[in-house]
Order: C-alpha cells, then sequence, then structure tokens
C-alpha cells in the first residue's frame, strides 16, 4: 500500500482557484470584445453624422452640430469604458498566471511523492528478489537438503 499524498486536496482546490481565474480571464475578454464593439459602432455613428447641413439653415446647422458632439461624448465615454475592459482583461490574465503558478508548485510536489513512491517500491522489491536465494538456502537447510 502506497502512502497517500497528503496535499491532494491542496492540489484539488489549486486547481478549482485556477479554473475560476481562466473563467474570470473569459468573461473579461468577453467584455472586452462587447465594449470594443460599442466603440466601433459609436465611431461608425459618428462617421455618419460627418455631413453637415447647410449653414444657410442655423437652426438644423446647430442641431447637427450639437448631435455629432452628443455622439463624440458618447464615444468617449465608450473608449473609456473598453480601456477599463482592457485593465480588468490584464488582471484576470495576471490572477490566472499567479493560480496556474500555484497549483503548479503543488503538482510538483506531486510528481515528486509519486517519484518517491515508485523508488520505494522498486527499493523493496529488490529487496524481496534479493532475499530469495537466501531464504531458499535457509528453507534447504531446514528441511535437510
Amino acid at each position: 500500500m502506497s502512502p497517500r499524498f497528503r496535499l491532494s486536496s491542496i492540489l484539488r482546490a489549486r486547481k478549482a482557484q485556477e479554473d475560476a481565474a481562466k473563467g474570470g480571464v473569459a468573461r473579461a475578454r468577453a467584455e472586452a470584445g462587447a465594449a470594443d464593439r460599442q466603440v466601433e459602432a459609436k465611431e461608425a455613428e459618428l462617421q455618419g453624422r460627418m455631413i453637415v447641413p447647410d449653414p444657410s439653415d442655423a437652426a438644423a446647422f446647430v442641431a447637427a452640430m450639437a448631435a455629432r458632439r452628443a455622439v463624440a461624448g458618447e464615444l468617449s465615454i465608450k473608449i473609456q469604458k473598453a480601456e477599463e475592459a482592457a485593465r480588468r482583461v490584464g488582471a484576470s490574465v495576471d490572477t490566472w498566471s499567479a493560480a496556474s503558478q500555484r497549483r503548479r508548485m503543488v503538482d510538483k510536489l506531486a510528481e515528486r511523492h509519486q517519484a518517491a513512491v515508485r523508488q520505494a517500491d522498486a527499493a523493496a522489491d529488490q529487496r524481496a528478489v534479493d532475499d530469495l536465494p537466501l531464504n531458499r538456502r535457509r528453507t534447504d537447510r531446514e528441511n535437510g537438503r
């Protein structure tokens, strides 16, 4: 019977933390993608408002400029949100990396434990094989052969 790896529950917990961090990265990337698409949509809307009405109609001109300014303000807000989403992606990737590193440390300990168990088993098997001739001679002497 091989000794149980005492840190197996910690390894499972670290794997769960890594999986959760990986999910956080996926969510952050999805949010960043959505924010980028919103920026692109606002930029397209702003480009569509580049047509300026005839300046002789002052009310239409002022209204068009106000609408352009409003869309430009919304675009600025969307850009800020997209930049914040990109920062969250970076932070979540860092969190995932740290979780992965912690899991790998325990994983290496598990690998070392398994190697030590295999080595101890091999040594025990070798001792058993080495003892076979001695046991056979002792049995032969006891049986009078």
